[in-house]
């Protein structure tokens, strides 16, 4: 089988996770990707990077902390998958995308959504791919939902929520989430949601929101559970409290092209919680769009519920890609602890197919873009104080609140 030759760009936490991905489509018949380099701009963090690849392919690969130098110093490599701050993504994404490499990078795409524009014509410009890693959409539970709706399985949806708070004022994972100039946790984990929707129902119309920072101190959990030496070691470093500018709390009504509405509360933060989510139709509700290791269930009018494992015995028609088969052989992912990993093999694996000119990516720059733009319109609209069409926030036309994130990252227009 064809391999694309492919730099990692980010040793941190979520870069060691992507390389455990790696590792998982190895272990396939399908693997068409070769890991040959890692670069980090922090030396150390890159050394462990290889030594971890190492430790899980069998091989190490070079080292570097300059992509410039990475992509002037290995011999044919094809792409990088960029695994960074998402801040930072623009300048290193453009960067690489100019240097003719194909890129995956993670989600979000970008912070802002002239980020996202600049690295779509980027992509454009030089004819590369430009593939982002959003996960969710491709476990078997959001497959199976997006199966049911197609055929009809609870008639035309008219209504959905996708409800999910928790309380608290823990640290999200790492300090920098709650930072507005950094994209903010509303942005880094709203974006999955915002892909599940736009995957089942379609794109969003318009948007009406309300966004507010509850938690202005984040403060750092007693304990860990985590099976990465990398977040290990980053827990063990960070301080007890951090300040915190970025909205971490959101209530929004959505409004699909497809006339479907969807109630959106999203955050973290606060003294309650809030959690559920489901498509109504108007012969049945689905349970659920489908989430990463999850489930499903259904109810049709007049009839039981019927759960995951009854839905997918059911379905003979319900297919899987011939490596999602592969990873899922029963279609369902639930209880597998691998099943994180599993997903980014199938990501390596589609952006591998995509530079061999074998298929189309699924979740491009301008998906990317949309599921970015669905949060921005959230804040956007806090801000105005109105409704605001999509068409308004993907234009950049209502730009407000970004614009005070491109200031404080020191990128206001001369």
């Amino acid at each position: 089988m064809d391999k694309i030759r492919l730099g990692l760009v980010g040793c941190g936490g979520m870069g060691m996770r992507h390389l455990h991905g790696l590792k998982e489509l190895s272990q396939t018949p399908f693997c068409n990707v070769e890991l040959v380099a890692v670069c980090d701009i922090d030396r150390d963090s890159a050394e462990h990077g290889a030594a971890d690849a190492e430790d899980l392919l069998g091989t190490r690969p070079e080292v570097y902390t300059g992509l410039a130098e990475m992509a002037a110093g290995v011999c044919d490599l094809t792409a990088v998958d960029v695994v960074i701050d998402p801040s930072y993504h623009e300048k290193v994404v453009c960067q690489a995308l100019d240097l003719g490499l194909h890129v995956m990078v993670e989600k979000p795409l970008a912070v802002t959504i002239k980020g996202c524009q600049t690295m779509i014509e980027a992509a454009k410009r030089n004819d590369r791919q430009l593939s982002v890693a959003e996960n969710y959409r491709r476990d078997p539970s959001a497959r199976l939902v997006h199966h049911l709706l197609a055929e009809g399985a609870i008639g035309s949806p008219y209504m959905a929520i996708y409800h999910a708070m928790s309380p608290g004022d823990e640290i999200f994972i790492t300090p920098w989430r709650h930072l507005k100039d950094r994209g903010g946790l509303l942005l880094d984990m709203g974006v999955h949601f915002t892909d599940l929707i736009r995957y089942q129902l379609g794109d969003v119309a318009e948007v009406y929101g309300d966004a507010r920072l509850v938690e202005p101190v984040r403060r750092k959990s007693a304990t860990l559970n985590s099976p990465y030496r990398y977040y290990q070691d980053r827990f063990k470093k960070m301080a007890e409290e951090v300040p915190a500018t970025a909205e971490d709390m959101s209530v929004a009504l959505l409004k699909m092209e497809s006339g479907v509405t969807v109630s959106w509360i999203v955050g973290s933060g606060g003294h309650g919680s809030c959690g559920g989510n489901g498509i109504w139709g108007d012969r049945g509700v689905v349970e659920g769009f489908g989430t990463r290791g999850g489930s499903t269930a259904i109810k049709r009018v007049g009839q039981e519920e019927v759960g995951f494992a009854e839905l997918v015995a059911a379905a003979d028609d319900f297919e899987l890609e011939p490596l999602a088969a592969h990873l899922f052989p029963n279609r369902m992912a639930t209880g597998d602890s691998a099943v994180d990993w599993k997903l980014l093999a199938l990501e390596y694996f589609e952006l591998a197919e995509a530079v061999l000119g074998d298929r189309n990516l699924e979740v491009d720059g301008v998906e990317g873009m949309k599921d970015v733009a669905v949060i921005n319109a959230i804040l956007e609209s806090s801000r105005a104080g109105r409704a605001v069409k999509m068409s308004e926030v993907e234009s950049g036309q209502l730009y407000e609140y970004q614009a005070e994130i491109d200031a404080a990252m020191g990128e206001v227009e001369k």
